[in-house]
């Protein structure tokens, strides 16, 4: 995922003043579930299933098995945690992109963005020499930022996730707005919006991850990468396992 064109939005910014590759990780799964599914669950059910369909993307069989959580068992995560969440992967893809520390010192001044680092994010700031590994992982977040932008109201729609996001709009999203802005501004989405894009994708990675067990390309042109960021994102929002961001489980 390199995106070096950003960098010139990037120099712009900086200047106002305003885990491993999921392509080739082995998936974890869950046990077979035998749940008794609520009408919201089913609903929600019905209408990933025929976005599956009409994209030629296959689905899972077991109509007692595979369903994310009713609304009346979530919580979705506030306003306040997204706005930081969205800052701090944002910094992330910055570096990634071989911004310069001086622009990078100043992102952090100007949204407070060291204070929101999880653990291995600020491993990564801090990182004079960071591995390859790191920095891709990192390069990566940019679609998480863009899932974030999204809860916050920022972004009209998720697109069908067959190609990566436009980074250099995302970026100028946050750009061009102060952190007291950019918090201030943000809508964040229904629960049911949430959850409704929570399962979606959490069918389109099991198609990607059934597709890659048997050695087989992404059905319906899906680039499995962005599905994987979608669902550890999506994941995260919806508070699956009580999890940090660090430890987001992507089950399958």
């Amino acid at each position: 995922m390199n995106k070096i064109l950003i960098l010139v939005s990037v120099v712009i910014l900086c200047s106002c003043n305003t885990n491993s590759d999921p392509a080739t990780t082995a998936a974890i799964t869950k046990p077979v579930e035998n749940i008794t599914a609520t009408k919201d669950q089913q609903e929600r059910r019905k209408q990933s299933e025929e976005y599956c369909k009409r994209n030629n993307i296959p689905v899972y069989s077991n109509p007692n098995a595979m369903f994310v959580d009713p609304e009346a068992a979530i919580t979705i995560r506030t306003r306040d945690e997204i706005v930081d969440r969205a800052l701090a992967l944002c910094y992330m893809g910055l570096k990634s992109e071989g911004l310069e520390q001086e622009h990078l010192d100043k992102l952090d001044k100007d949204f407070n963005i060291s204070a929101k680092f999880s653990a291995k994010e600020k491993e990564y700031a801090d990182a004079k020499k960071p591995s390859e590994q790191q920095t891709a992982d990192a390069n990566w977040r940019y679609e998480s930022l863009h899932v974030m932008l999204w809860a916050l109201g920022y972004i009209d729609s998720l697109s069908y996730p067959g190609e990566m996001c436009n980074v250099a709009n995302d970026v100028k999203i946050i750009h061009s707005l102060t952190e007291k802005q950019f918090r201030e501004k943000a809508k964040l989405r229904s629960e049911k919006e949430i959850l409704d894009q929570a399962d979606l994708v959490y069918r389109l990675d099991w198609a990607c991850v059934d597709a890659r067990v048997k050695k087989k390309q992404a059905p319906g042109k899906l680039n499995s990468e962005v599905v994987y960021e979608r669902h550890y994102s999506l994941n995260w929002l919806i508070k699956y396992m009580d999890q940090d961001w660090d430890d987001v489980s992507t089950d399958t």
